[in-house]
């Protein structure tokens, strides 16, 4: 009889030991993933308008698969940097163009080769475009508003979908553009 209840004793402190490990292993997890949101939000949200690096691996991943894609290939190099030449333009590592989903919205990208990106779904409003390569862009979906695209060459790009309201595209190069359910209400067209 006594074995019984050592047994039975022994057995709800197992389970009471087991329960507070899970329990501390939960509020780990939960601390780990707060801080790499934190880091996010914090790079996101920041105030300084020239940008520094991207970490592409918290970026939104590609949205616009084609119909003959299995699977959307895994990033090889998930860091991105954006080096300011001396000019105050900028040039993008060309190892990565994926930067779906991203928010540079009222950033300053002169200078930058985008040629062939993915920026679908990106916010991309009130930014400085003015002579940019964006020869081959995917921008489905983007939102473009008030944007500056005076001069690039936006030659067989994919506009379907975007917000281009106001934007300012005076100069720029549509040959083979795709502007299939693109808003361009008061843009300033070629």
């Amino acid at each position: 009889m006594n074995h019984s209840k050592q047994r039975q004793s022994l057995i709800t402190i197992l389970a009471s030991f087991i329960t507070g490990v899970i329990l501390l292993s939960g509020v780990g997890i939960y601390l780990v993933l707060k801080s790499v949101e934190t880091d996010y939000d914090s790079s996101v949200k920041s105030p300084d308008t020239s940008i520094k690096t991207i970490d592409i691996s918290k970026v939104p991943v590609e949205t616009s698969a084609t119909p003959t894609d299995k699977s959307i290939p895994a990033i090889q190099s998930p860091i991105v940097k954006v080096i300011p030449s001396s000019n105050s333009a900028t040039q993008i590592n060309q190892t990565q163009k994926n930067f779906g989903g991203v928010n540079w919205e009222g950033k300053n990208l002169q200078g930058m080769n985008l040629r062939n990106a993915n920026l679908g779904g990106a916010n991309l409003a009130q930014t400085n475009l003015s002579g940019v390569d964006l020869r081959g862009t995917n921008f489905s979906g983007a939102n473009l508003s008030n944007a500056n695209l005076s001069n690039a060459n936006l030659s067989h790009a994919d506009l379907r979908g975007s917000n281009l309201s106001n934007t300012n595209l005076k100069g720029a190069d549509l040959n083979g553009t795709r502007l299939e359910g693109a808003n361009l209400s008061g843009a300033i067209m070629p």
